[in-house]
């Protein structure tokens, strides 16, 4: 007789404010095992920025998009699978499918703050980042940007502007930008953190048009000048009619590049 043993799944469900670290979290978890992972966030499709830059790093990390939560409840390929749950969805809401899944809930939370909020739903508390205390409720701004491609000197301009105050008084911003140089940048900015320069994501360059993969930012603060931070940020893209010129560019620039002997 042949037993089939079925491989069991672990459901771990991320929950914090924003810039708590949920993200950063869930990517030191991943380094640590080798087990076949997945990777969850609801309601951000459209600007996939964590699961990108995610996969970047971790190549076999399969991704589950909205409205594919009935392979989570059947039962996963992935030994352990990560719900990243943004800080601007309702727990409650979410709740009867983490209670489905009978995920283990990890809540990430600032070591001084009182989120009795989070703290009664995790099974679990992570002490995160330091995060700015705000006497007024947060307001998010999101921007699509598939298929544009940026200047960099101009978006540097527009981060460390932003970072300064220049748009409102901002406490988490991170984006994924295709730049002229074909390659993906991540931008990440907390308050009261280090700030981090753009990275280029492990990614294929993209130098034939208009990018199709999915691109965009989201800035997170008060009194945010929305208007202006779209003007700003269309002002960063490279025009259609250059884009060729540009691409063209990079693609000489790379085969030109002399060949590095391994020893």
């Amino acid at each position: 007789m042949i037993i089939v043993i079925k491989k069991i799944s672990m459901i771990i469900a991320v929950a914090s404010p924003s810039g708590a670290g949920k993200t950063h979290w869930i990517h030191q978890q991943i380094a640590q095992t080798n087990e076949s992972i997945g990777y969850f966030s609801p309601k951000t499709d459209f600007i996939p920025i964590d699961a990108t830059y995610l996969q970047s790093e971790y190549p076999q990390l399969k991704i589950y998009q909205t409205g594919e939560e009935a392979a989570l409840l059947a039962g996963s390929d992935q030994t352990i699978t990560y719900i990243e749950i943004p800080w601007y969805l309702d727990l409650s809401g979410i709740e009867p499918l983490l209670t489905s899944l009978n995920s283990h809930r990890v809540a990430i939370i600032s070591p001084d703050a009182n989120n009795t909020e989070f703290t009664t739903w995790a099974d679990e508390v992570v002490s995160g980042n330091q995060i700015t205390k705000l006497t007024t409720s947060l307001q998010i701004h999101r921007g699509v940007l598939t298929g544009e491609i940026l200047d960099f000197d101009s978006l540097a301009t527009f981060w460390l502007e932003m970072t300064q105050g220049a748009y409102g008084e901002v406490v988490r911003a991170k984006g994924i930008f295709d730049l002229e140089d074909g390659q993906i940048y991540f931008g990440d900015f907390t308050a009261n953190q280090p700030e981090l320069e753009f990275k280029p994501l492990n990614l294929p360059r993209w130098l034939d048009g208009k990018p199709v993969r999915k691109s965009g930012f989201e800035i997170v603060g008060n009194n945010l000048k929305q208007a202006e931070i779209a003007q700003t940020v269309k002002d960063c893209c490279v025009p259609e009619s250059a884009i060729s010129y540009y691409q063209q560019q990079v693609k000489e620039s790379l085969a030109t590049e002399p060949e590095v002997e391994l020893v």
